[in-house]
């Protein structure tokens, strides 16, 4: 486990938390399955680190948090990465997989714990500060934190399907079949663990229009744009 995630479980018993500690800025990008953005985002802390952006605010780097999340959530329930990938809300279950639910400990576990595990992981990087939240259902706990910015990056199902089918190299069919079953089940996930229905989007971006590079420039001027205000307002 991280040092900042060990210091945030000990002292978080300490304090009364109204709304989460964030230092530096805070960056939660949602997207759809399926929009290509993990290399653009990974351009974007190079070139955040690069001109130091945010450094005014907290001289710390940049950092990506994506599976890092999933990692130390199976590390504290004590279950693995593959059910947590495979979490489904206990609402949205099948009938015989409600009865299944009640005789199998660990599923039980991570339905009871899932929201508070992954809450506490998410703020101990809000802490750190200066961090990317690739997915992750981070969009969902920045309300109240005046130095967070919820990016939604979107797509039509068509072209994800075609992107996702040429970069994997398969058939659209089954591409289709991904797509749609990877939309239900994270609209499932973000519905359980949402605190804030609908969440606020401070930037919508279409990413059918833009390259990687565009949209790697687009977001850097936003969180640039983001900076000077903080600035602006002290």
């Amino acid at each position: 486990m991280e040092p900042h995630i060990y210091n945030y479980l000990i002292q978080k018993e300490l304090r009364s938390i109204q709304a989460p500690k964030a230092n530096g800025l805070i960056v939660c990008i949602s997207r759809n399955f399926g929009v290509q953005a993990r290399k653009p985002i990974e351009n974007l802390i190079d070139k955040l680190n690069k001109n130091e952006v945010g450094y005014s605010l907290l001289r710390r780097p940049w950092k990506l948090v994506d599976y890092t999340i999933l990692h130390n959530i199976a590390k504290e329930l004590k279950v693995g990465i593959q059910e947590l990938n495979e979490f489904t809300p206990i609402e949205h279950k099948g009938i015989i997989e409600q009865m299944m639910y009640g005789l199998d400990f660990k599923r039980n576990k991570l339905d009871e714990k899932l929201s508070d595990a992954l809450k506490t992981v998410i703020y101990s990087f809000f802490e750190r500060g200066n961090v990317v939240f690739l997915g992750r259902g981070a969009t969902s706990f920045t309300a109240g934190i005046p130095n967070a910015m919820n990016i939604r990056v979107h797509a039509s199902e068509a072209y994800r399907i075609r992107q996702y089918a040429t970069s994997n190299d398969l058939d659209l069919g089954y591409a289709r079949e991904r797509v749609k079953r990877k939309d239900k089940k994270r609209k499932q996930f973000l519905n359980y663990i949402s605190q804030t229905v609908p969440i606020p989007f401070d930037l919508e971006i279409d990413r059918e229009e833009l390259s990687d590079l565009t949209l790697t420039e687009c977001l850097f001027s936003f969180v640039r744009s983001k900076e000077n205000e903080l600035l602006h307002n002290v």
